[in-house]
């Protein structure tokens, strides 16, 4: 039995452009191609794509989940990768949780709120594999050369204009 690329992508929570770029990288490549130019996947193929969404769960980019699939990696080396990258996400989220604790401190005592106290933990950089990969790295320099080209107190109003838009949006 196989499924088509579509009924894949539904089942699995992504896109079907998301499995064709897999394929393209060499990770999840189709089972079948039909006549009609469908790709379909097989239960093998299933238990792969199973794999790869659970490594891209963990924090593992794809280059590093084409090593581990490729057997290239040893368990150890994935592992400890991934136990650096859960430390970081450990730091930046106690960093967030500090930042509101602070926040909310300040608003209950009637304190005037620091922009860069507030939004300590949000960091740009944090999502550059994957703008890269979904967008291109162009897509991600010139994101970052516009924020990286804004003086502090810049970027502070913006992070508090979006502050202020998530909590009207958490309001509405």
């Amino acid at each position: 039995m196989d499924w088509s690329i579509q009924e894949i992508a539904k089942l699995a929570g992504t896109t079907s452009r998301t499995l064709r770029h897999y394929d393209d990288l060499g990770l999840l490549p189709p089972s079948r191609i039909g006549g009609n130019g469908y790709r379909y996947y097989d239960r093998a193929a299933l238990v792969r794509l199973q794999r790869i969404l659970l490594l891209r769960e963990l924090g593992l980019g794809l280059p590093a989940i084409a090593d581990v699939l490729a057997g290239q990696t040893g368990e150890a080396r994935a592992l400890e990768g991934h136990l650096a990258w859960l430390r970081q996400e450990q730091d930046r989220l106690a960093r967030q949780v500090a930042s509101v604790e602070r926040t909310i401190e300040a608003l209950e005592g009637g304190e005037e709120i620091m922009a860069k106290d507030m939004l300590d933990g949000f960091d740009h950089t944090q999502y550059r594999e994957e703008v890269e990969e979904r967008w291109g790295a162009d897509a991600y320099a010139a994101g970052d050369r516009w924020w990286r080209g804004m003086r502090d107190d810049e970027r502070a109003a913006w992070k508090e204009r979006s502050a202020a838009l998530g909590r009207d949006w958490t309001a509405a």
